[in-house]
């Protein structure tokens, strides 16, 4: 291997990652995995799960569940940029603990393949294989024994920060675009956490991870471009978009809460601004009063009548 090589910065992508022009990729923030486990204080169980050759999943469920309780399925997928973390890190892993232990549901942490290894769409194809096979788990069957007996199948809720935010709107449609819900199988909520969005133009590492040159009229990063589309592929009761004042994604998240509000899709649209001190403030400090009062809102939608 030629040294230089090994050593010169092809592409600067930093504080995400560099590109070596040896084709070596180094992520500037360091990514603590920890396993699963029993959490005693939030009274919660995980374990993991292969779903495919190249996606994974953890998944959640409260301690001492009542004999023939159902509950929400909470399904989560995690931020960074498509390109960065884990959800089997500490800050992921310790949330969703935080939100089983809150809201009382079944949670799948979906875990994907990174950019710029596995060029978008590489982290949809791996969340819809995890999203599709959740679903699977109708009528008390399916392969997961947590989700089938203890799932509620037509109370499923998909929800995701920043990227992960993205992945929410965008599997809810695959799934409607595929006719995989039903009275039996529904997506009751989505809820949408500083999500990425473009408008006006494609944000640069994005457009470089992506291996479909569409630009900023990508459906899937720019859907409020496609109203007629949101109207029939946004097939659920309640969507709530949070926006935080300090957060460089706001506007683009309003601005998807409008469209969808305008698009005319059946169900209850809501917009949460909060002043919690930017991006996704709620996992970086989570015991701060303000993200434990931010979890207390997420938990109080899903469990809100219908």
């Amino acid at each position: 291997m030629d040294s230089q090589n090994s050593t010169e910065v092809l592409h600067d992508f930093s504080p995400r990652f560099l590109i070596y022009k040896d084709g070596r990729v180094e992520r500037l923030r360091k990514d603590v995995i920890v396993p699963p486990s029993y959490d005693p204080l939030m009274g919660v169980h995980s374990k993991d799960v292969k779903i495919s050759e190249s996606a994974s999943a953890r998944v959640y469920r409260p301690d001492n569940i009542p004999e023939n309780t159902k509950l929400p399925v909470f399904i989560y997928y995690h931020g960074g940029a498509f390109c960065q973390f884990s959800a089997f890190n500490t800050r992921y892993h310790k949330y969703l603990n935080s939100i089983v232990s809150e809201a009382n549901v079944i949670a799948v942490s979906v875990n994907y393949r990174l950019a710029p290894e596995y060029p978008i769409p590489a982290c949809y194809e791996d969340t819809w294989d995890v999203t599709k096979w959740v679903l699977a788990h109708s009528a008390g069957t399916g392969p997961d024994p947590w989700i089938a007996q203890w799932g509620d199948m037509s109370r499923v809720f998909l929800a995701g920060d920043s990227a992960g935010g993205n992945m929410s709107h965008n599997m809810l449609a695959q799934a409607a675009r595929e006719g995989l819900l039903n009275q039996t199988t529904k997506i009751e909520g989505v809820i949408l956490v500083h999500p990425f969005f473009a408008q006006g133009k494609l944000d640069e590492i994005v457009d470089f991870l992506s291996e479909r040159k569409m630009g900023v009229m990508d459906p899937r990063f720019n859907p409020m471009a496609y109203p007629e589309q949101m109207k029939k592929e946004v097939v659920c009761d309640r969507v709530m978009v949070c926006v935080d004042k300090e957060d460089e994604l706001r506007e683009v998240g309003i601005a998807y809460y409008e469209a969808l509000k305008g698009s005319g899709c059946e169900g209850k649209v809501e917009l949460l601004e909060t002043s919690g001190g930017g991006h996704v403030f709620h996992l970086k400090n989570q015991e701060h009063e303000k993200s434990c009062e931010f979890l207390k809102v997420m938990a109080s939608f899903i469990n809100q009548s219908k």
